[in-house]
């Protein structure tokens, strides 16, 4: 299965999920689906970067061991990130009404599908 076919069937299978991407953890896009974009994708990949680097150091500082996903949710939309490898994230863009709950589960059952890819 491709990464755009992944990304798509994530789209489809969480109601409310508008976009799927995956992230490098220097921000940068690999692949990309969307079906409407509620942020734009640079400012996104602008801000991964340190959105990972700030939770990876305060994961750490924590002591609870490696992050594998994390979410910001707000007024216009939520994003979720789960790791993939420790360079690689995919990411969903959820309307405000979404179900975030299935997009977790959603995103912890694909990465197995993909995360194979990453590994060199």
């Amino acid at each position: 299965m491709s990464f755009s076919e992944v990304l798509r069937e994530v789209v489809e299978r969480i109601e409310g999920a508008t976009s799927c991407i995956i992230l490098a953890s220097d921000g940068i896009p690999v692949e990309e689906y969307t079906t409407e974009r509620l942020i734009d994708f640079n400012d996104l990949s602008a801000e991964a970067s340190t959105l990972i680097k700030d939770i990876e150091l305060a994961s750490e500082d924590l002591g609870i061991g490696k992050a594998r996903e994390f979410s910001v949710i707000a007024d216009s939309c939520g994003i979720i990130m789960r790791k993939i490898t420790d360079e690689y994230y995919i990411t969903v863009v959820l309307k405000p009404d979404a179900n975030y709950g299935k997009a977790r589960f959603v995103l912890r059952t694909v990465v197995p599908k993909i995360e194979q890819e990453f590994i060199t």
